[in-house]
C-alpha cells in the first residue's frame, strides 16, 4: 500500500515538472529534484497526522486526569481515602506528570500507612513542581515523622530560601529542631511562623507545650487561651482542653482545670490518660467523691493503666482513714 502511494507521487510530481518547466529545459537532474521532494514531502504529512493524534491523546488525559483529581480531593475532604487513593491512582496512570495527582496520591497511601510509597511520590510531585516550597513543605513532614530530621531540614531550608514568607516552612523548620532538642531556636522558628501567620492553631500548640516544659505556666496558658478564640463555642478539640486543663493545675486553679479537663473528656471517647488526670485534678480541688468516680471511668477504659490503679490505692486509703477518723470522733 506504501509502496504504491509512493509510486503515485512520483508520477504527479513528474507531471507537474513536466508542466512547469519550460520546453527543453527538462533534464536528469530536474527528474531527480522533482520525484525525491515528493517523496519527502509524503512521509512528513504522515508524521504530522500522527503528531496532531498523539497531542490530542495527551490532551485527553491531562483533562482525565484533572478530573480524577478533583474528585480525589473532594473524597479527601469527606475522609474518604480508600476511594481517594483509587482516584488519585487512576489519574497518576492516566498523567504521570500531573505533580497534583501524583500529591494527592502520596497523602492518601500516606493515610493508608504506606509510608515509604508515599514519600516516592511525593518526591516525584517536589520534581515535577519544579521544588515548589509549599510541596516540599509537605514532602519535609512526612521525613519529619519518619524520623529523617537530616533530609527534612534539607528541604525545609530549600523551602524557606525559596520563599522567607511561608509561614508553614518555618513551622516545619521549628519541629525538626524540636525534635534536634533545640528548643530555644524552635520557640524563634515558631514565631516567626506566627508573624507570618497570625493564626496557626499547630504552631501556637507547640508553643504552650514548651511553656509549660519550662515552668511558664501563665505564658502557656495565654497562649492557648488564644488559640480557643479561633473556635466557635464548644467545639474546642479535646487536646487543647486538656492541654489547658494541666496548665491551670499547674497554677493551683483546681476548680477551673476540673472543669476544662471534664469538657475535654466529653469530646469523644476520653482515653484512661484523660480520665486519671481529671480524678487527680478532682482530688486536689478536694472532691474525693467524683474523683472516685473519674478514676474508675479511666480504669473502665484500660483495667491495666499504672497510675490509675495507684490513684484508686490511694483513693481507697483516703477513703479507709476518714472512716476511721469518724469512728473514733464519735467513740
Amino acid at each position: 500500500m506504501l509502496q504504491q502511494r509512493l509510486a503515485d507521487a512520483r508520477s504527479r510530481a513528474l507531471v507537474r515538472a513536466r508542466i512547469a518547466l519550460p520546453a527543453g529545459s527538462f533534464s536528469r537532474w530536474t527528474l531527480w529534484a522533482a520525484t525525491h521532494a515528493a517523496l519527502f514531502v509524503l512521509p512528513l504529512v504522515g508524521s504530522g497526522c500522527r503528531s496532531l493524534s498523539c497531542r490530542q491523546a495527551s490532551d485527553e488525559n491531562i483533562s482525565v486526569a484533572r478530573q480524577l483529581s478533583l474528585q480525589g480531593m473532594g473524597a479527601q475532604q469527606k475522609g474518604r481515602w480508600d476511594e481517594a487513593e483509587t482516584l488519585y491512582a487512576s489519574a497518576v496512570t492516566r498523567c504521570p506528570t500531573d505533580e497534583r495527582a501524583r500529591c494527592g496520591y502520596a497523602e492518601s497511601l500516606w493515610q493508608r500507612g504506606a509510608h515509604d510509597e508515599a514519600v516516592s511520590h511525593m518526591e516525584e510531585a517536589v520534581r515535577l513542581s519544579g521544588d515548589d516550597p509549599e510541596r516540599m513543605v509537605q514532602l519535609g513532614n512526612m521525613y519529619l515523622a519518619l524520623g529523617q530530621l537530616d533530609r527534612a531540614q534539607m528541604v525545609a531550608d530549600k523551602a524557606i530560601a525559596a520563599n522567607r514568607q511561608l509561614a508553614r516552612a518555618w513551622a516545619l523548620r521549628g519541629d525538626i529542631q524540636r525534635s534536634r532538642g533545640q528548643v530555644a531556636e524552635a520557640v524563634a522558628s515558631y514565631h516567626r511562623a506566627l508573624s507570618l501567620q497570625e493564626h496557626y492553631q499547630e504552631v501556637q500548640f507547640a508553643l504552650a507545650e514548651i511553656y509549660m516544659q519550662q515552668g511558664r505556666p501563665q505564658r502557656a496558658l495565654a497562649t492557648l487561651q488564644s488559640l480557643e478564640d479561633d473556635f466557635p463555642p464548644g467545639q474546642i478539640p479535646a487536646h487543647v482542653l486538656y492541654r489547658e486543663g494541666l496548665v491551670l493545675r499547674q497554677l493551683g486553679r483546681y476548680q477551673d482545670a476540673a472543669k476544662a479537663l471534664a469538657q475535654a473528656s466529653e469530646r469523644g471517647e476520653a482515653s484512661a490518660e484523660l480520665l486519671n488526670e481529671l480524678a487527680r485534678t478532682h482530688m486536689l480541688a478536694g472532691d474525693p467523691a467524683s474523683a472516685s468516680l473519674a478514676n474508675a471511668a479511666a480504669l473502665a477504659r484500660d483495667p491495666n493503666h499504672a497510675p490509675s490503679l495507684q490513684l484508686k490505692a490511694e483513693l481507697d486509703s483516703r477513703q479507709q482513714m476518714a472512716a476511721t477518723a469518724r469512728v473514733l470522733e464519735r467513740l
